[in-house]
């Protein structure tokens, strides 16, 4: 339950931790289409499948270089897939990317040894905080990520347990 989180894309059970191995596997589900538009990187090189739902998922070529902070106009049109159920793809650390999904998606992911201190996103394309997910508590400042809350995670497990993904 402690790496389950609610994010600014959607929430994620992790329900396999493995720190001295460097990896971790999530079910990610619950995306918020709103905010799936910027273009970004991650600190590590990941796989995925697609168990429900799909996306639109644009792979983007940087013009500035292969690392640190990039705007939208650093980055050009690479490739663009459409993922269904059974797609699989792994992406490595440096590419920047964007999945526009459906409601319903629900992805098998598997995260890779961390490479680099901080991911980066096109920032002007950042959504507005008022779009973030709610506060843990009252009060609390609103955040692009955040540990799941008890109740959070038996919604996100009773929610995998309907789609028969997990027993």
């Amino acid at each position: 339950m402690g790496a389950s989180r609610v994010t600014l894309l959607l929430n994620r059970l992790s329900p396999y931790l493995a720190p001295e191995r460097g990896f971790e596997i999530r079910l990610n589900m619950q995306p918020r289409r709103d905010n799936q538009l910027v273009p970004h990187d991650h600190c590590y090189t990941f796989a995925t499948r697609i168990l429900t739902g799909g996306y639109v998922h644009v792979v983007r070529r940087r013009t500035n270089g292969w690392e640190g902070p990039f705007a939208s106009a650093d980055l050009e049109p690479g490739i663009v897939t459409i993922e269904r159920p059974g797609s699989a793809y792994t992406l490595g650390h440096a590419m920047v990317h964007q999945a526009v999904m459906e409601p319903g998606t629900i992805t098998l992911f598997v995260r890779g040894p961390r490479r680099k201190k901080l991911s980066h996103a096109a920032t002007e394309l950042m959504p507005a905080k008022t779009s973030r997910p709610a506060p843990a508590e009252p009060g609390d400042q609103v955040v692009e990520s955040r540990p799941a809350t008890v109740e959070e995670y038996v919604r996100m497990r009773t929610y995998l347990i309907d789609r028969r993904i997990i027993n």
